[in-house]
């Protein structure tokens, strides 16, 4: 049995709750919250301990790993402070605001060899992505000659005004393009491979008034033999499509969404994916899988998808976002693959 704490009682937390909760092998152990009533509520709810402190829940020798949900400045300090308390992780996505932070968090997981890590990219868990994986690992579609990727949400100001830390550069590391679209972006690199270079602009629009970070976000990345990579994000739209990634191959026209797969503009077949009581439709059907595959390393059994997992090449698309980061500051090119 894996007991397993969960620091940060926000949305998002009650997935990975509701994911523990239909693992046999799993079991919800504790909480932990700065805010006292929302992680006492949340405590009552699942049937575990409640920790005002995270450092106290870490001393706690009957957890065996924690999932890190907090804000985006704290996963890396969090991350590490977990592997120092011998705790397994799995990190919501970003695994860090920085590429510098993240470098470090993989190098002292790489340290703890006995220490399992993921980042939630749960969308690779998705029957429609995996299909689309195995088929482009069969080389099923011919050359590559262009990537189109697409994200249009709507975040309003009440969205960024319930969570204080959102919209913040110090806090959440960005916007549009660190917390929504880097989903995106992780099908780039998971997919295919990292770009060897990428050039973008960020722009904050209806938003201005509200937040100090992107809410709208253009940029061209360059894969080797150049074939290009068109990225498009923005939190402005009226609702919230599912994002699409669109493979321009020398074979076939290939459209990605959460749940489809569409090939020369038909539906490939596929499983349905896992559906969750508590997860927005438009986070992908990913989540119960994903924790699943964490969970069946360590227990030691066996999982087909467990190499679905991002541990190291969650880096990948954390590089892309801050190099569009580092681009609109700069105005040039910025390598990718140095």
């Amino acid at each position: 049995m894996i007991r397993f704490g969960i620091v940060g009682c926000g949305n998002i937390s009650g997935t990975h709750a509701e994911a523990l909760q239909k693992i046999q092998e799993a079991q919800l152990t504790a909480c932990c919250d700065i805010d006292e009533v929302k992680g006492r509520r949340f405590g009552e709810k699942h049937g575990c301990s409640f920790y005002g402190n995270y450092l106290d829940m870490l001393k706690n020798g009957e957890i065996d790993a924690v999932i890190i949900a907090t804000p985006h400045y704290l996963h890396g300090q969090m991350t590490l402070q977990a592997f120092e308390a011998g705790k397994h992780v799995l990190c919501e996505k970003p695994m860090a605001i920085t590429v510098q932070e993240a470098e470090q968090v993989l190098a002292k997981w790489e340290e703890q060899p006995d220490l399992h890590y993921a980042v939630c990219y749960q969308n690779r868990f998705n029957p429609s992505y995996a299909q689309l994986k195995t088929m482009i690992s069969q080389q099923a579609f011919g050359q590559l000659k262009g990537i189109k990727c697409e994200l249009t949400w709507h975040r309003d100001k009440g969205y960024y005004e319930a969570a204080s830390w959102k919209g913040t550069w110090k806090k959440e590391g960005g916007g549009t393009l660190i917390n929504q679209a880097i989903h995106t972006l992780d099908v780039v690199t998971w997919m295919i491979e990292l770009p060897e270079k990428i050039k973008g602009k960020i722009m904050t629009t209806l938003l201005e008034e509200t937040i100090e970070v992107e809410d709208a976000a253009m940029a061209t990345a360059v894969l080797p033999d150049d074939v290009p990579v068109v990225i498009h994000a923005s939190n402005n739209y009226s609702s919230d499509p599912a994002p699409s990634v669109t493979f321009d191959f020398e074979e076939a026209r290939v459209v990605l969404t959460a749940d489809k797969l569409v090939v020369n503009d038909v539906a490939a077949p596929h499983e349905e994916g896992m559906v969750s009581e508590v997860a927005k439709a438009y986070w992908g059907a990913g989540h119960q899988r994903f924790v699943r595959a964490f969970v069946n390393q360590l227990v030691g059994l066996p999982d087909p998808h467990a190499e679905y997992l991002a541990v190291a090449d969650a880096l990948d698309s954390l590089k892309m976002v801050c190099g569009i980061y580092e681009s609109d500051r700069s105005g040039q090119w910025v390598q990718l693959n140095k």
